[in-house]
């Protein structure tokens, strides 16, 4: 009885030590024709972890588009009164950087006791823009415009004067960006005090981005 139940506990044993053998086998050899299902979910893991890592890497890849915007500009001076408004279309070559053109109209007038006038201005302007951070945006943009306006004087024979000319600005600007829009200063470097639609070198300037 003894020798039997031994006789089963040793052909037992060699057949789990067998077994435990063939299964490392066939978990290791890579040769194997058939591969165990660790193996298997080992290797789909290896094989679809680069195509997801490929996939993210491509759904975050940045796609310059266009879009299209201005600005708009109010300031009141020795009572007078400029209003900006300027249509503006943008290229996003990146996150950080962008370029863009349009049209600007200025309407400006001032009156006191000797005097009043008022003017108008349009003409293109061209402009490129670096954002170093997501909120700031600093600026760089020429403008030409023609000036058509009329003056009179108030008092004497109160002759009214036409007058007509081109001037040229480059103003250099910086911005505070809160999603689709900007607010912020710029500064003219060509500023002409004779020729330029503004008292002041310095004017301030909204942006919209759609």
């Amino acid at each position: 009885m003894l020798q039997r139940l031994y006789i089963s506990i040793f052909f037992s044993m060699s057949f789990l030590i067998a077994s435990a053998q063939e299964r490392k086998v066939i978990e290791t050899n890579a040769d194997y024709e058939f591969q165990s299902e660790k193996n298997q979910a080992t290797q789909t893991q290896s094989q679809t972890r680069p195509q997801a890592q490929n996939q993210t890497k491509k759904s975050y890849q940045f796609q310059p588009y266009w879009s299209f915007g201005g600005n708009i500009g109010l300031s009141f001076w020795n009572q007078g009164t400029d209003i900006l408004i300027a249509p503006k279309a943008y290229y996003n070559v990146s996150p950080q950087f962008l370029t863009g053109f349009g049209l600007t109209y200025i309407y400006s007038s001032q009156e006191d006791d000797f005097a009043k006038y008022s003017q108008n201005s349009f003409g293109p302007s061209v402009m490129g823009a670096f954002r170093p951070v997501p909120f700031l945006q600093l600026s760089a943009e020429y403008e030409g415009l023609q000036t058509n306006g009329d003056s009179t004087i108030k008092f004497g024979d109160r002759e009214k004067n036409s007058y007509s000319y081109w001037n040229n600005a480059l103003y250099l600007g910086a911005s505070f960006v809160s999603r689709n829009v900007s607010f912020g200063v710029r500064y003219d470097v060509l500023y002409d005090s004779s020729r330029s639609v503004y008292s002041s070198a310095w004017s301030p300037v909204i942006g919209f981005y759609f």
